[in-house]
């Protein structure tokens, strides 16, 4: 009863603090020029200030600061907390000025590199392609491409409204439910305190007076989520503390989507003789403003699809391999994309013969 107080209480600060800090937040970026600007790619029509990420962090900052943390904790928690902020700022820098891809992708590998030097590494595969242990040097090797390839997969699921700032929602309220499920006190205290910023930053997002998440509070989540997974399902690991790899599927299901749809989108951008990194309207939530979907039906369709992989690997878990999980979520996602690349091309022939008949 009293760590659930606590946790309600801290939720409920960060959430006052984020609706506060947010309006003046919003006039520095304005004064400085920190917005997102409309082009030929983007909806929006007005500038808006990029400072999502900005706020959840200097909350979740203060309330942490204010609520205690305990020396040891800090020191386990450190190099990723601390790496997450240098990559806000890189983020911002981003924003702001528009840094070059690889410089972004040489911070990224470091910062991936130091969390793996740290010992937050990945060390088995559970059993994925018949592979459990694996050797040291390559866990450093897996450990720095999956935390920089989810990164980068994450911030590019930030297109619409509400969709980066909902997975990241749904991606702490899972680390609260197995924190409490498996008595990890500061993985639940980090996780409330971040869902308490987040709903705040919604609040803004989804509404008229909007502000984005920029690369900074993509970049930034992206990297919590993604090293906090790994830590958790390691710590599980060598506890020996659950029955299955509940904290490997938390990562899979979690980000299955993303990085799907970048694999998807990079093959499809080479196929047709572009840049993997050429930027275009081919991404799942793109397929879904086709379909007809507004903003927020969009962020709710894919949260409630990540939550669907989720319960179907979970309901899998105990009777089929590792293996077969991923191969069965993955061929629903691959389902589902087919299914919305046929409505989209059918939007493009409805149009056409709309154009030929009114000429």
């Amino acid at each position: 009863m009293k760590t659930l107080i606590e946790f309600s209480t801290l939720g409920i600060l960060a959430l006052i603090l984020a609706l506060i800090f947010i309006p003046f937040i919003k006039q520095i970026a304005v004064k400085v020029n920190l917005v997102d600007k409309p082009n030929y790619r983007k909806v929006h029509t007005n500038a808006v200030p990029l400072i999502g990420g900005i706020s959840i962090a200097i909350t979740v900052l203060i309330v942490l600061i204010v609520s205690g943390i305990q020396l040891s904790l800090l020191k386990e928690y450190l190099p990723i907390l601390s790496s997450g902020f240098v990559l806000l700022i890189v983020g911002v820098i981003d924003d702001k000025t528009d840094l070059s891809a690889k410089y972004k992708l040489v911070i990224q590998l470091l910062l991936a590199f130091i969390i793996a030097l740290s010992g937050t590494r990945i060390t088995t595969f559970y059993g994925f392609l018949g592979v459990y242990e694996i050797a040291t040097w390559s866990q450093y090797i897996l450990t720095i491409i999956v935390i920089t390839g989810v990164v980068n997969a994450f911030n590019l699921m930030d297109g619409v409204d509400g969709l980066v700032g909902g997975l990241s929602l749904l991606g702490f309220t899972m680390f609260l439910v197995s924190s409490i499920f498996y008595n990890d006190y500061f993985l639940g205290k980090v996780s409330v305190i971040f869902i308490g910023a987040i709903i705040g930053f919604l609040k803004f997002n989804l509404s008229k007076k909007k502000i984005f998440m920029g690369d900074a509070g993509s970049l930034f989540l992206g990297f919590i989520l993604v090293t906090f997974g790994i830590h958790f399902m390691e710590e599980q690991h060598s506890t020996n503390n659950y029955g299955y790899a509940y904290g490997f599927l938390i990562l899979v299901a979690f980000f299955s989507i993303p990085v799907l749809d970048s694999i998807r989108v990079y093959v499809g951008r080479i196929k047709q003789g572009n840049s993997p990194f050429k930027a275009d309207k081919s991404h799942l939530h793109h397929l879904l403003l086709t379909a007809g979907l507004t903003h927020k039906k969009i962020s709710l369709f894919v949260v409630i699809f990540c939550m669907i992989l989720f319960f179907i690997g979970f309901g899998l878990i105990s009777y089929f391999s590792t293996t077969l999980i991923i191969l069965a979520i993955m061929t629903l996602f691959w389902a589902i994309v087919k299914l919305l690349l046929m409505i989209s091309s059918l939007h493009e022939w409805r149009a056409t013969i709309k154009k030929l008949e009114q000429q």
